[in-house]
């Protein structure tokens, strides 16, 4: 009797509407139902995109405008407390709460008033997360001398989840913080990178959605990590590389899809000296191929099997290009492969754990579940090679099907180039074309759709202002704002294509100094956007509350885990790590308010008094 009491008590306290007048989200059944989709109708303003001209003043000083873009993957609101909330010689702190499911770009604009002294810049945002008591923080301050002055401090350190200190990268170029989970699932943000098996991590959520369905992270030449410079050309780290980390490092920031090209290159007088070379060049089969290689492609192979030992159950893509020769001095056109060359590449390509050969080939990849590729090598997961054969002659070998290895046609994609040299163009242009897709109803055009989310610049401008410029500064950070914004559960990318995953300071590769945007993104895409979809997903969000049994404290074996366990060091701009920092350590936080600090409703300091949450958690 008092168990059934119990659980008509646990039963009547689910039927309570959540706090601050959030809809009931009480579990009726372990379904997916349309009344309890949280994502938010309320679209935040529009953001603004870093004009290129500002891309070579990351280091310079001040007056100086910054973006912060959040973006809220949960179901809970992010409210902003603006009496809490301040600024002292900010000519703008403009700052507002973030919608479910949506981002917000906020600003913070140095003062450009003269007789300032920048050290004292600073401004502090407070945030909630409606209907728990979790809180936390954003701080824009300076440090002052260093080559970035500015700076933006996350602060998590109330959610459990730690606190990083950013350099701002350049002016008007957004640093960006992702916030996915919820109040009774766990919280997870972009500060670190967590386990490399993500995908493994929400196997339960993910398992029964086609693979077109999936949010993937995905690499633009990937292998182009570094320029080893197997080839006499013009190209070099500034317009030929792509990457900053290598594609163990790669998959470890949560890239699922690469895009490989794949070639030989070749002693110019005898080409019979040889070796396989990850390459970027402007047209593999021109005359004279501007370009240069990258990575040896043993070296990704041992870095594949690395990443795969380490991180079992992982659904991993290849779509590799070029397979064709290139002379060391580029002369005298292709050298296209033989037989035995493409025997010599495919015996390469075994060597490569968790291969999935003899696949279903009746069925398109990109229309199975999940976990037919999940499941795969005793649960192990699945590397699969899918090779665009279009330089290969006839009467070769164009797939080895019981080898794991086949022709791309077996994943039909949309692959979405947009060949601009301009960021907002090309954010225009990709987020325009997924919106086409339909994911819901009669699914009108579902497909797997890859959105390059790149810049194709001329040869003058990269090398001007580089790849890794271009994509750092301007475009990947307009992905959180205005690509984020173009998103719902019913629309959205199934790849986004990247340059420089992970990276968000110029020339900063060491795993500490990334950080873990794509990868948090990847994982609140398909944990909440995705999830809140019924026509995808037919079971009840793992983010809401999961029934009685959760309530009782019984463990399910159907509920998610949190994906990464509770941290609250704090990471420096640098990528120094401090696991556990002194109590009350708060990067860029004030001790003292001075006169003339105004705070977002409008109260005004007019004389110096101590910063009442300078010794807050």
């Amino acid at each position: 009797m008092r168990s059934l009491a119990l659980s008509a008590l646990v039963a009547s306290l689910w039927t309570l509407t959540l706090v601050n007048g959030q809809q009931d989200l009480a579990p009726r059944d372990g379904s997916c139902r349309k009344e309890d989709r949280t994502y938010s109708a309320e679209v935040p303003r529009a953001g603004s995109y870093q004009p290129w001209t500002l891309i070579p003043f990351g280091k310079v000083g001040f007056p100086a405008k910054q973006y912060i873009t959040i973006v809220n993957l949960t179901p809970h609101r992010f409210v902003l407390d603006k009496g809490a909330t301040h600024s002292y010689q900010m000519d703008v702190f403009d700052w507002d709460d973030i919608p479910q499911g949506r981002a917000r770009q906020n600003t913070a604009t140095y003062t450009f008033k003269a007789g300032k002294n920048p050290v004292d810049d600073n401004g502090e945002a407070y945030y909630s997360i409606q209907g728990t008591n979790k809180k936390f923080m954003v701080r824009a301050t300076t440090h002052i001398p260093d080559s970035y002055p500015r700076r933006t401090v996350f602060d998590l350190s109330g959610m459990g989840l730690g606190q990083r200190e950013y350099s701002d990268p350049g002016k008007e170029s957004p640093v960006t913080l992702v916030i996915t989970g919820s109040d009774s699932y766990g919280f997870t943000a972009s500060l670190r990178h967590g386990p490399g098996n993500w995908m493994k991590g929400i196997y339960n959520v993910i398992k029964d959605r086609q693979v077109q369905h999936l949010f993937l992270p995905g690499t633009h030449d990937a292998g182009m990590s570094r320029i080893s410079g197997n080839i006499a050309s013009l190209g070099s780290s500034p317009n030929t590389q792509t990457q900053g980390i290598t594609i163990y490092d790669q998959l470890r920031a949560g890239s699922r899809l690469f895009d490989l090209r794949v070639g030989t290159v070749h002693n110019a007088t005898d080409t019979s000296r040889y070796g396989y070379w990850i390459l970027h060049v402007n047209n593999e089969r021109a005359d004279v191929a501007i370009g240069n290689s990258g990575e040896a492609l043993d070296e990704v192979i041992r870095e594949v099997n690395q990443f795969t030992a380490e991180n079992p159950g992982e659904l991993v893509f290849f779509r590799v290009r070029y397979l064709i020769g290139i002379r060391n001095i580029p002369s005298f056109g292709p050298i296209y492969w033989t037989t035995a060359m493409v025997n010599e590449f495919f015996g390469k390509l075994r060597g490569v754990n968790n291969r999935c050969g003899n696949l279903d080939t009746s069925t398109k990849f990109n229309k199975q579940k999940a976990s037919y590729f999940m499941d795969q090598n005793g649960g192990n997961g699945c590397v699969l090679f899918l090779l665009d054969t279009a330089n290969l002659q006839d009467g070769v070998p164009h797939d080895s099907i019981g080898d794991g290895i086949y022709r791309t046609e077996m994943l039909e994609v949309w692959d979405n180039w947009s060949n601009l040299p301009d960021t907002e163009k090309v954010a225009k242009d990709q987020t325009t074309k997924w919106m086409t897709v339909g994911r819901s109803g009669n699914f009108n055009n579902d497909q797997f759709l890859i959105a390059q989310w790149i810049i194709s610049a001329d040869v003058l401008t990269t090398t001007a202002l580089t790849i890794e410029q271009m994509a750092i500064q301007p475009t990947n950070p307009a992905l959180y704002w205005m690509g984020l914004n173009n998103m719902s559960p019913e629309t959205f990318p199934t790849v986004v294509l990247v340059d420089y995953i992970g990276v968000v300071v110029d020339g900063r590769h060491s795993w500490d100094q990334l950080s873990a945007e794509m990868y948090t993104l990847a994982i609140g895409m398909n944990l909440y956007m995705i999830s809140e979809n019924c026509d995808i997903s037919q079971q009840r969000s793992p983010l809401l509350p999961q029934g009685q049994a959760f309530m009782l404290g019984i463990q399910s074996d159907s509920k998610p885990r949190q994906n990464i366990p509770r941290w609250n060091g704090i990471i420096y701009e640098n990528g120094t790590v401090v696991n556990n920092p002194c109590n009350g350590t708060h990067p860029g936080r004030v001790a003292i308010l001075k006169s003339g600090t105004v705070f977002l409703n409008g109260t005004v300091v007019f004389r110096d008094r101590v910063n009442p949450e300078f010794r807050a958690v």
